[in-house]
């Protein structure tokens, strides 16, 4: 078996030392020719850490079993079989991204289809944001017996919503009479949390709120429209999805800032989704927004963005309407930034599934972009895509950033991610509990 002695300054002495001198030598070239109990190795390679703003350079990350099992310098001699090692000079890795929402959970077959694409653009971990959950446990299933198919997934199943949901084919329609049982019936299915909606009465909302504090389970999604902002996050609403409800406070400061504060004090996060915001302009304008991975979409999605683009497509005829998406967004963008400033926790989501021409996997590296033409730094946009993750699932210990211990889910990358945000596309290798990712033959990640 070939190897290879890992360490900038290594060389073999000469034998000509006197004896005892020489029987400390060739004992420690004998420590040095014994192989690492290794399954792969990163070597010389820079290591993005997001928490601690810094990159540390020339490091080897040894991986046994999924775990990262050490993490040392390149100046340190360690011996690594030839087959087992990913050179990462002059590249940069990081922890895996997570979409904290998209929707990969409402067809059979989406796991063939979406599952590779999301690895490809360094994805490897979702919280799905509504769909089956039957579909979702067996894609979870899938997942554990391969983690190399898919990513990790945490997910409601349907939606909550009130009794004329918005979306019916995704949705419970809650009354009083089926509430407790359908709550009982989802935490059966060991659904991570629930998904709640725009129409559930306040009543309701309440009594999931009280079913969850009870379960010790988290409810998650839109804040209903019988309720006020404030009241959602003092009812330890665990997020707040785009900006429903909460782009009614920029015209309200008092309101805002006790909104902010409710946030703060109960340990809410917000994932406010940009890229549909900006999709809905750039449709109205009548923009081309063709690109490779349409094709690789479910034709019922298709169907879906085609019929939403013809419909919207005649505000760009209106001035007055696109005026008003053009205000809108720039009031949104204006409202994230100060959410920013005060330090509210923001998570990374796209809406795939939800919104017409959102792009898997690559419209999460847009929404990164544009956190980043806000004046976001870069390492918090690559906190809030890898560690805030961990955090909102309390799994801190074990994933979200690049550690001893810990899981080795990482995205290893041409170019450093902090000079400049768009480099987290310039995907060369994902590393899936660690296990190198064999990438789709058509890889679209540097589009």
């Amino acid at each position: 078996m070939n190897f290879t002695v890992i360490g900038d300054n290594y060389k073999k002495e000469k034998m000509t030392l006197a004896f005892p001198i020489l029987f400390f030598v060739l004992s420690m070239v004998s420590c040095n020719n014994k192989l690492q109990d290794v399954d792969l190795v990163i070597t010389n390679v820079n290591i993005v850490d997001p928490v601690n703003q810094k990159i540390t350079p020339n490091q080897n990350i040894l991986i046994k079993d999924s775990i990262i099992q050490d993490i040392v310098d390149n100046s340190r001699k360690i011996n690594i079989a030839d087959s087992l090692i990913i050179d990462g000079t002059g590249k940069y890795v990081i922890s895996g991204f997570w979409n904290m929402h998209t929707h990969v959970c409402w067809k059979e077959d989406l796991n063939e289809t979406l599952f590779p694409v999301l690895l490809s653009y360094g994805i490897t971990g979702v919280r799905d944001m509504a769909g089956d959950a039957e579909i979702m446990n067996s894609f979870k299933h899938q997942i554990e017996n391969d983690p190399t198919s898919g990513p990790l997934i945490y997910g409601p199943g349907p939606i909550l919503d009130g009794e004329n949901p918005i979306h019916p084919d995704f949705s419970v329609a809650l009354t009083e009479t089926n509430l407790q049982q359908t709550l009982d019936s989802l935490y059966s299915k060991k659904v991570d949390f629930f998904k709640v909606y725009s129409l559930l009465p306040a009543n309701m909302v309440e009594q999931i709120a009280a079913y969850s504090q009870k379960r010790d389970i988290d409810f998650a999604g839109h804040i209903s429209e019988y309720i006020s902002p404030v009241k959602a996050a003092k009812l330890h609403q665990k997020s707040f999805e785009h900006l429903n409800r909460i782009e009614e406070l920029y015209a309200d400061t008092a309101e805002l800032n006790a909104f902010i504060q409710a946030v703060r004090d109960n340990q809410s996060w917000l994932c406010p989704t940009m890229i549909i915001y900006k999709r809905k302009i750039e449709i109205a304008e009548g923009k081309d927004l063709y690109h490779p991975l349409y094709e690789v979409v479910d034709n019922y999605i298709k169907a879906e963005w085609q019929q939403i683009k013809t419909r919207r497509e005649g505000a760009a005829s209106s001035p007055e309407k696109l005026d008003q998406l053009i205000t809108t967004y720039n009031e949104q963008k204006e409202l994230i930034k100060l959410f920013y400033q005060k330090n509210v926790p923001m998570l990374i989501g796209s809406d795939f599934g939800g919104m017409a021409f959102i792009y898997p996997g690559y419209s999460y590296h847009e929404e990164m972009a544009l956190f980043a033409e806000l004046g976001f730094d870069n390492y918090d946009i690559l906190r809030m895509a890898t560690y805030n993750p961990a955090l909102y699932f309390n799994i801190s210990t074990t994933h979200g950033s690049i550690e001893k211990g810990k899981i080795a889910d990482m995205v290893l990358l041409d170019k450093n991610p902090v000079d400049n945000i768009h480099n987290t596309r310039e995907i060369v290798t994902v590393i899936r509990e660690g296990k190198k990712v064999k990438l789709p033959p058509t890889n679209n990640v540097r589009y």
